[in-house]
């Protein structure tokens, strides 16, 4: 069951500048490694006080060094949720002041469960920044937009290889109810274990198998491997999707 936190700064992806806490810290970016593109907008923004507000791409452009995360809460319990099937990403809009202090927070994609949200909410509150610097090592406001992830099935887990079809319908019966917009065939779940069983092959084939013409496994499509696991939820879901 993994939840993360990862930092990035905002035209690092496109559009206006972002930071997020990460796993890794961020790196110092120098000016001759800034991208052709001009910013948009060109200057810094006026804040509080007359404080300068930059975005990631003019931090870039100027050379300086991004925010990092310094310390965040213990990571939640968040086993209740996840047997719900209750699970996704929370996105904030937000300013990393000056001093590192977060201001001007607000949702800008919500999980869909209150429970959740409130949970990325005080993991905001409970959370510590570097400030952003500019070329000086001086410190800069930036505006940045922070993700956080909650997803119960890693790669890297033993159990999620065990998970039963019972589990999956659980995930999939929440995230169809609460997402209705979206393709069932582009649920996160569903495109993280097709990934799982190539992978498998690349594994059973060896690292020589990489980069070579190969035939990857077909999984059988999205709406079989759903009527499969109602009529047998006890099965295991691999063995489902791997037509065992």
């Amino acid at each position: 069951m993994k939840f993360s936190m990862p930092v990035i700064v905002a035209a690092l992806i496109a559009g206006p500048a972002i930071a997020q806490p990460a796993p890794n810290p961020s790196t110092v970016i120098h000016g001759d490694a800034a991208t052709a593109k001009p910013c948009e907008p060109a200057a810094p923004e006026k804040g509080l006080d007359g404080e300068l507000v930059y975005t990631a791409c003019q931090i870039k452009a100027i050379g300086g060094a991004v925010p990092k995360i310094l310390s965040s809460p213990k990571e939640p319990d968040l086993t209740n949720l996840y047997k719900q099937g209750i699970q996704g990403d929370v996105l904030f809009d937000l300013v990393i002041g000056q001093n590192g202090r977060i201001r001007n927070a607000s949702l800008n994609k919500s999980s869909r469960s209150p429970e959740l949200d409130k949970i990325a909410v005080d993991l905001l509150n409970g959370s510590t920044f570097s400030s952003a610097a500019d070329h000086d090592g001086k410190p800069v406001a930036v505006r940045a937009t922070l993700p956080m992830y909650f997803w119960k099935d890693s790669m890297t887990d033993p159990k999620y290889f065990k998970k039963s079809c019972h589990e999956f319908l659980i995930d999939v019966n929440w995230r169809a109810e609460h997402f209705p917009e979206e393709k069932p065939e582009e649920y996160h779940g569903w495109l993280l274990a097709k990934g799982a069983i190539v992978i498998s092959s690349l594994r059973a084939a060896g690292l020589s198998g990489i980069g070579q013409h190969r035939e990857f496994p077909k999984t059988p499509a999205y709406s079989d491997v759903i009527e499969a696991c109602k009529a047998k939820p006890e099965r295991p879901f691999f063995d489902v999707l791997t037509s065992k």
